[in-house]
């Protein structure tokens, strides 16, 4: 196998179109990368040289309603699987693969993992949150995407509002929509973030770029995920900084209790990009898993 790297769109049976972006070496083994929320399939992009390194293949599709990819309204994290996940692996000849989330994208990580089963090699959640349609666990989110969850509920057409004011800024004022996104970081991410240059705001653009989809976002992220975390069967590590201010740390530890196949990295007084400046971690991990079948 050997893939084209950048950026490619695919026409589905459906009619929609998928926009994806692979990263790292064309010919290694794969990696589906599940963004975080709100944001774009780019997320992935300060990856690539690691996993080149690493011989490691990263695809990274956006999800529906999120940049280049069409909306998919009422799409389910498993409904999504089968309708964007599975045909692009088709048409990519992809058979086994290890898979990655961050933030809002492990829930998909997990989603994959569960659809997928036996072709999953390893899944690395990084940050990554527990089912939200409980009302205990739900309200130990933070407040801004509490917040933004009840709009998508009672006033989706706010929410719009919010999201084109996100891409607005995202192309006139990219410096200030990067200090609203860093505020309250632990100053090494803040660094690291500046030293990527435009990406952040660049993927936050994207993720809003069609503002009902962000709406779509919020009502998945909430709703049941169509499996529980004990029915997970490939070997997950779940990484996590315990300075995360916009995903409990205490989640993790549940997370990590409640799949069997499970194990826990956490990062003392790290916080929510720890996908940025802990991606070398979750890359090692993944590619031991390939190593592990190898020898098998």
């Amino acid at each position: 196998m050997s893939l084209e790297l950048g950026d490619h769109t695919l026409s589905l049976a459906s009619g929609r179109s998928l926009g994806y972006a692979v990263y790292g070496d064309p010919s290694g083994h794969v990696i589906l990368n599940c963004h975080g929320g709100l944001v774009s399939g780019h997320d992935a992009s300060p990856a690539h040289e690691h996993a080149r390194s690493l011989g490691l293949c990263i695809i990274s599709p956006d999800r529906p309603g999120s940049n280049r990819t069409d909306r998919l309204p009422g799409h389910s994290m498993t409904s999504w699987v089968r309708a964007d996940v599975i045909p692009l692996l088709e048409h990519l000849g992809i058979e086994d693969l290890a898979v990655m989330g961050w933030s809002e994208g492990g829930q998909y990580a997990l989603a994959v993992s569960f659809e997928l089963g036996a072709r999953i090699t390893r899944c690395a959640v990084i940050a990554g949150c527990l089912p939200l349609d409980d009302d205990a666990t739900f309200h130990e989110l933070n407040r801004l995407d509490r917040t933004l969850t009840m709009l998508a509920n009672r006033a989706p057409f706010l929410l719009r509002s919010y999201f084109k004011i996100t891409a607005r800024l995202a192309s006139t004022a990219p410096k200030v929509l990067t200090r609203m996104a860093t505020a309250g970081l632990p100053a090494a991410e803040t660094e690291a973030i500046h030293r990527q240059g435009p990406w952040l705001p660049t993927i936050l653009g994207e993720g809003a770029r069609q503002p009902q989809g962000g709406v779509d976002e919020y009502l998945t992220m909430t709703a049941p995920w169509g499996f529980s975390p004990e029915e997970i069967t490939v070997p997950v590590r779940i990484f996590q900084g315990d300075a995360d201010s916009l995903v409990p740390p205490s989640w993790a530890k549940t997370l990590a209790d409640r799949i069997p196949s499970a194990d826990l990295t956490l990062y003392p007084g790290e916080g929510h990009f720890i996908a940025l400046t802990r991606s070398d971690d979750v890359l090692e991990y993944l590619a031991d898993g390939f190593r592990a079948v190898r020898s098998d």
